[in-house]
């Protein structure tokens, strides 16, 4: 992850969390709640407070939460509904070798978290995430534009075209299945827009 961006979720983490919890996710969990397996183990990277963990987990789904940021998972950790995800520090790309590269799971979902990857670093990423999943599984990721980097929030924005990510994990063998634009949850002039692909 960048570096401003990580020092940025350390120091800022009860704050984030206090305002994240207020958003308005519920066209996100709509399209959660279509895409992900009836059953099954998800992936999360880039966790937070933990809000769409505690929501898959009460799905029943079996869910690994992962986030950069030690203070984040402490957040994630005291959110209702959580008592049956495992979280677990992890920065992606994951370093070679990492013990989490031999597991497996039929979805991985990444909300919020592509635009935090610095370009040198997103083929990287996507590589292991195809290489995390189940033939068949699914990886659900949402990305935002209008975004930029200020004194007061130094953290990475890269406004990236949902067509390029779109090509880049059809380059690696996904399928396309959908593609969906909300408004911000918190009513910024962010636009949010979340694809679903199956390996």
């Amino acid at each position: 992850m960048h570096d401003a961006t990580g020092q940025y979720y350390d120091t800022h983490a009860e704050q984030l969390a206090a305002r994240y919890r207020v958003a308005d996710v519920t066209a996100l969990h709509t399209l959660l709640r279509r895409w992900l397996p009836a059953s099954g183990s998800v992936l999360e990277l880039g966790c937070g407070i933990g809000r769409e963990s505690a929501f898959m987990s009460a799905l029943g789904l079996d869910v690994l939460a992962t986030d950069a940021s030690e203070p984040m998972l402490a957040q994630a950790r005291l959110a209702p509904g959580n008592e049956r995800v495992t979280f677990q520090p992890a920065a992606f790309p994951l370093r070679t070798g990492h013990p989490l590269l031999q597991d497996r799971f039929d979805a991985v979902v990444s909300i919020a978290v592509l635009m935090h990857v610095p370009d040198h670093e997103v083929f990287d990423l996507a590589f292991q995430i195809r290489g995390l999943l189940n033939p068949g599984g699914r990886f659900i990721c949402s990305l935002c534009s209008g975004r930029n980097p200020s004194e007061e929030d130094p953290r990475l924005y890269a406004d990236r075209e949902p067509g390029e990510v779109r090509l880049l994990f059809e380059r690696l063998g996904f399928t396309f299945f959908w593609k969906e634009e909300t408004e911000d949850g918190l009513e910024r002039v962010t636009r949010w827009t979340t694809l679903v692909f199956s390996l």
